[in-house]
């Protein structure tokens, strides 16, 4: 089966929009990862698949391919960690996240399944917004800057498993929404 998702490139200061495509297939298990990764993405594979089998899925044993495009965009970061892992879920029929493409990923992810803080989330979010997704998921950590974009909703996670779930319709989470009057009087003081 083949799931997709989108998350972003950062390029200076602004970002550009990254499809994850993961196929999963039958045949020996292995893991290809293309699109240009550099060493910290093409780690994701462990963390990941970790990830996965500690968050109480089971082990995925299949032939997968992770592809993120364009190919001609360096992808650099562990930020891809959340959308590889939750569409490879949903590739290898492990969660049905029917609306998975209205949303938009970012996060890494540590062994035990937690999402960890990744940088340049600013840009991201404002060019999911620019291509009309109905929201991203972030790093609880970095919801707070993520909210200060209007026009788009921002959904805290925590786990992988929380993204899952989310994404199935068996969890809710409230969207992190900025109040950007109080955060200038909070500055000013």
């Amino acid at each position: 089966m083949l799931a997709k998702c989108h998350s972003g490139a950062v390029c200076g200061v602004d970002a550009r929009t990254v499809e994850i495509e993961v196929c999963s297939a039958d045949g020996a298990p292995q893991f290809t990862l293309v699109g240009l990764p550099d060493q910290a993405v093409k780690e994701a594979k462990d963390r990941v698949s970790t990830a996965i089998g500690n968050s109480g899925f089971k082990k995925i044993e299949s032939n997968i391919t992770v592809n993120l495009a364009p190919a001609d965009v360096r992808k650099e970061g562990p930020i891809y960690d959340l959308p590889i892992a939750v569409c490879l879920l949903a590739a290898a029929g492990k969660i049905r996240a029917p609306d998975l493409g209205d949303y938009a990923l970012a996060g890494e992810l540590a062994l035990a399944g937690g999402v960890r803080r990744v940088q340049g989330i600013l840009p991201i979010v404002l060019e999911m917004r620019r291509i009309g997704k109905k929201g991203i998921l972030v790093p609880a950590e970095n919801a707070a800057e993520a909210s200060v974009v209007d026009g788009i909703s921002v959904y805290p996670v925590r786990t992988l498993r929380e993204a899952a779930d989310f994404l199935s319709g068996t969890h809710v989470i409230e969207p992190v929404f900025a109040d950007l009057k109080m955060l200038v009087a909070h500055d000013r003081d």
